[in-house]
């Protein structure tokens, strides 16, 4: 598919706007920081709002099936100042294997089936590695290991009930050759593993910020001899509405992005969902809607995915 391909938006829709939400989990307030858990009463209350506000907005939820990571950055600075050793163990406390599983979480996993126009997106099976980059779940694994760990992930989906979109967030944006492998091997068919609010927009733009590089900046692009369909995160609270008109006008996807959690342990996300982002989304979603009306197309990653391989 050409990066500036037409053939993934509908008939009459010049471009389409996305939201999605990484780090979505079970977590509560009485725990280290809330991450879904607590429903209505939670951070997702945000994203309850803006659907209300907005009727043809939709969301796609990342989510992790079985979430241990407590710190986002290493807590046990003497471990991390030897290079062997803190390759091969945690560096910051994580929790017990299945604390957050979601099969255990049936509050949680009902309350998420619930919200209106949200898919749920796959976001690894522990969020934690060894070593400094401590989200960034997969990093040496051979193809072998990462489908083993997909698959286990996509076990717990099944049996907490929870259906998904055929896709995945990898945690800490990273998308290697044995994980690309392995999503093929699970048949999931979308992975969104590349972040780019910097880059300036253009047809032929491409990413050179998190994750994936000298991808698609503003369309979705086939990838892995077109078994695979990447989408760019290129929009988030610190962006301005004019780099969203641009994206726009450019015939692209304005993929925006959101982390469920503001603060982790210190750790202040820019585009983590608080009352400020959400009234910032607001602005933006009606200001689209005031001028670019029924050509946008307001859509999912979920839903871009199986236009393109159904048109295919």
């Amino acid at each position: 598919m050409k990066r500036n391909s037409s053939r993934w938006l509908p008939e009459g829709k010049r471009a389409a706007v996305c939201f999605s939400v990484d780090d979505v989990h079970p977590a509560k307030s009485s725990d280290a920081y809330e991450a879904g858990g607590d429903g209505e009463r939670g951070a997702l209350r945000h994203v309850l709002w803006l659907l209300e506000k907005h009727s043809q907005l939709r969301v796609t939820l990342f989510t992790s099936a079985d979430w241990r990571e407590i710190s986002p950055l290493p807590t046990r600075k003497f471990l991390a100042r030897f290079p062997v050793l803190r390759d091969r163990v945690f560096l910051a406390k994580v929790l017990p294997k299945g604390t957050m599983r979601l099969d255990r979480h049936r509050e949680f996993v009902e309350f998420v089936k619930r919200i209106p126009r949200a898919e749920i997106g796959v976001h690894g099976l522990h969020h934690v590695h060894s070593g400094l980059r401590v989200p960034v779940e997969f990093q040496e694994q051979d193809a072998a290991e990462c489908e083993r760990i997909l698959r286990e992930a996509l076990r717990i989906f099944d049996v907490a009930n929870l259906s998904h979109a055929g896709g995945i967030s990898p945690p800490g944006w990273d998308l290697t050759d044995g994980l690309a492998e392995a999503t093929m091997a699970v048949a999931l068919r979308f992975v969104a593993s590349a972040r780019d609010i910097i880059t300036p927009i253009a047809v032929n733009a491409v990413t050179n910020q998190s994750g994936l590089r000298e991808v698609s900046l503003i369309y979705p692009e086939l990838l892995y001899s077109d078994r695979l369909l990447h989408f760019t995160s290129n929009f988030q609270a610190t962006s301005d509405y004019e780099r969203a008109r641009q994206i726009i006008e450019h015939g692209g996807l304005l993929a925006i992005k959101a982390h469920v959690i503001k603060n982790a342990m210190g750790h202040i996300a820019l585009d983590g969902l608080d009352e400020l982002y959400r009234n910032y989304l607001d602005l933006l979603f009606t200001k689209l809607e005031d001028d670019f009306g029924d050509s946008l197309w307001w859509t999912s990653m979920g839903e871009i995915s199986a236009r393109v391989f159904q048109n295919r």
